[in-house]
């Protein structure tokens, strides 16, 4: 099985190193694309908005213990490179990263410059996290522009395929599914549930609040038998 953790911003650096220890020493830490053991549990993290911290304090840690990860990006929110110093780009508040031209005025989020450098390491994977981070849901979502365009620009930019998209808000409907699913070869969504595989019968990967389970100093077979029984309910619902 797999289980797919979910990390926006990192407050406790601490902890984190503490959670990546327990899960390196006790699961294959992979991302897609990698093959699972025919048996036990592995786990992927996933980090969304490509907020500079991520950069600035998470992709270190995570080369100096030599893990992947992959990286969600709203490529509209991205600019190619800035000279405005570290703590200038940290202190912006999450909720208002993506209001008022804030993006290009404090760069609070990577600059291609920086997820390039990533990209490159062999340790980021770089998904879509769409354009504009909107609800795709919603009827006047401009999926093409979303969903496509996305994928173009970060092709453009990194010089490398582009094969996973994250969901905005884990919104996604049947038709927007479809859509996307003829773009990537992976799709990923907010579920709170385990997977069979990359792909599920479904073709969606759910995925766990991570930051949760940094409060845990390891994962109990209880919670997976939670996280289990969620993965077949989504597959009955075809959720």
């Amino acid at each position: 099985m797999l289980l797919v953790l979910m990390y926006h911003g990192i407050g406790d650096l601490d902890k984190f190193r503490n959670s990546l220890n327990y899960l390196s020493s006790n699961y294959p830490i992979v991302v897609p694309g990698d093959a699972l053991p025919p048996s036990g549990l592995s786990v992927c993290l996933t980090f969304d908005d490509a907020y500079f911290d991520f950069y600035h304090n998470v992709f270190p840690i995570l080369t100096n213990m030599q893990i992947k990860a992959v990286l969600g990006v709203p490529v509209g929110y991205i600019i190619e490179e800035t000279n405005l110093d570290a703590e200038t780009r940290l202190q912006v508040d999450y909720d208002e990263t993506m209001k008022n031209e804030i993006f290009s005025r404090k760069v609070p989020f990577c600059t291609w410059k920086e997820i390039r450098e990533m990209a490159e390491s062999g340790f980021i994977k770089i998904a879509s996290h769409s354009k504009s981070h909107g609800n795709l849901i919603d009827v006047n979502a401009n999926l093409s522009e979303e969903i496509v365009n996305s994928k173009r620009i970060i092709e453009d930019k990194l010089s490398q395929e582009s094969e996973i998209f994250i969901y905005p808000y884990g919104k996604v409907n049947r038709k927007v599914h479809k859509f996307a699913s003829a773009h990537y070869k992976y799709l990923m969504r907010i579920g709170s549930a385990l997977n069979r595989d990359w792909h599920n019968s479904s073709n969606i990967i759910y995925r766990v609040n991570g930051e949760d389970l940094m409060n845990q100093k390891r994962i109990s077979k209880l919670t997976l038998c939670k996280f289990y029984l969620k993965y077949l309910s989504n597959k009955i619902r075809r959720k």
